[in-house]
């Protein structure tokens, strides 16, 4: 080799490289080939663990009216895919009743349906022998018919892979399902219940999709990836509504949203559209039988009317060390619809005693103890404040700075996990059931 020449490749490694490189190619082509199949299996509805149902009668259905109470099993963070379950109150009336008057019993029944609705994802997942929750979970109510079609392609591992490849995943999995109720003086409603699951699989990237006011010409915009989803679920339901209602109107139609995290998000912005169609020619329900429960809620919209008296029917339950009902920041203009109602949080006054209670509860439901560390609650206070200070707004986050930034702080104080116990649903529900909150939005005190 002559001198300052280069040592050749040995020709092991071309062809290792070769080999690799078309390794990789045929991957990409299968890949691409699996993922055209799955696409046209949707378009017919093949390939599912069960096969896509829309409004069908609920097997085993109670039947069951007016006031009453009955145990729901579901599954929880805290243990796993083991089945946990609880008793919860329903009564018919409460549809008679002012949607804008806070209903602590009828929030708490929320709580658990909101849990439900992640725990039914197992029953879609090839090889699982998961129950069906949900539907158990409503028969159990006297719900009458029920459509858990948007699991069917939303819960297995390669469609996940799927929607994050073709850029589909600003999606939620939800049942809608619906029951004749009966109030105390003897009229009767349809009721439409709406239960979002929370962020799953590629949904996570969807929760980052807040969207551009610019591109759509406007100052203020509602959250992209929770705005979609919201906007599938409300045609879904007028669609069905239109059907039960038929040329009599929608005046005996009454809707019901509920859901946690990010189901807790779509509900909210469901909710609100539903608000706003009542005021419109394209009505899915009066305006005074709209009710929306919905915990650990982000904040959804820029829009300054958020808190507007229209949308006085919706609730949302927070608890303070709770992380992902501050994000997107406040600071960045962001808010939800309706009231916000915390729930006890580190330094309340008495908060050790109604610690104290949810502990004895989350345990009698989950058979564990409550890994939830209520102290969480200054770490995320001071979190969010570095975050408004080094993060002013929307448009900083994409830059390289805001990212390092945001990295930085999360791992300075805070530990994600740790926090992420303050999110658990069964958390939530042992405090909704702990509480003794009256009926007023604003006086929440024990």
């Amino acid at each position: 080799m002559a001198p300052g020449e280069a040592p050749a490749r040995p020709r092991w490694g071309r062809r290792v490289l070769l080999a690799l490189l078309a390794a990789l190619a045929v991957a990409v082509v299968a890949l691409g080939l699996a993922v055209q199949r799955r696409l046209a299996q949707r378009e017919s509805g093949l390939g599912v663990v069960q096969a896509p149902s829309e409004f069908a009668a609920l097997e085993g259905s109670s039947g069951r009216t007016g006031s009453f109470s009955t145990r729901i099993d579901f599954t929880s963070m805290a243990t796993g895919s083991e089945t946990i379950s609880t008793e919860v109150a329903w009564d018919d009336d409460w549809f008679f009743r002012d949607p804008t008057v806070y209903n602590h019993d009828l929030a708490t029944t929320c709580s658990v349906l909101s849990a439900v609705a992640n725990s039914e994802s197992a029953y879609y997942q090839a090889g699982s022998d998961s129950p069906a929750y949900m539907e158990a979970a409503l028969a159990a109510l006297g719900f009458e018919e029920i459509s858990t079609a948007s699991y069917q392609y939303r819960s297995e591992i390669f469609d996940e892979v799927v929607d994050l490849i073709t850029g589909t995943d600003d999606v939620v999995a939800y049942s809608v399902a619906a029951k004749r109720v009966t109030g105390g003086g003897g009229a009767e409603k349809t009721l439409f219940l709406v239960s979002i699951r929370g962020s799953y699989g590629s949904e996570w990237l969807s929760d980052l999709n807040m969207g551009d006011a610019a591109a759509y010409d406007m100052d203020e915009i509602t959250h992209e990836g929770f705005a979609q989803a919201a906007r599938e679920i409300v045609d879904v339901l007028a669609e069905r509504v239109t059907e039960e209602a038929g040329l009599d109107g929608t005046d005996d139609i009454c809707l019901l949203f509920t859901g946690h995290s990010r189901g807790a998000a779509v509900a909210n912005i469901a909710a609100a559209y539903a608000d706003e169609m009542s005021q419109g020619l394209r009505v899915l329900a009066p305006l005074e039988g709209i009710y929306c429960y919905t915990f650990a809620t982000p904040e959804v919209t820029t829009f300054d009317n958020a808190r507007d008296a229209l949308y006085d029917n919706v609730f949302n339950v927070m608890n303070p060390s709770d992380l992902v009902p501050r994000l997107p920041l406040a600071s960045w203009g962001y808010e939800r619809y309706g009231h916000d109602l915390w729930l006890p949080g580190h330094g309340d006054e008495g908060f050790g005693e109604k610690y104290e209670a949810m502990c004895k509860i989350f345990e009698a439901n989950t058979g564990v103890g409550c890994p939830y560390v209520p102290e969480d609650r200054e770490r995320v206070d001071r979190l969010v404040e570095d975050l408004a200070r080094e993060i002013p707004t929307a448009d900083d986050l994409a830059s390289a700075g805001g990212v390092f930034s945001l990295a930085h702080d999360l791992l300075a104080d805070v530990n994600p996990v740790q926090v992420l116990y303050g999110h658990y649903p069964s958390v939530y529900i042992a405090y909704m059931q702990s509480v003794n909150w009256g009926q007023s939005p604003i006086d929440t005190t024990d």
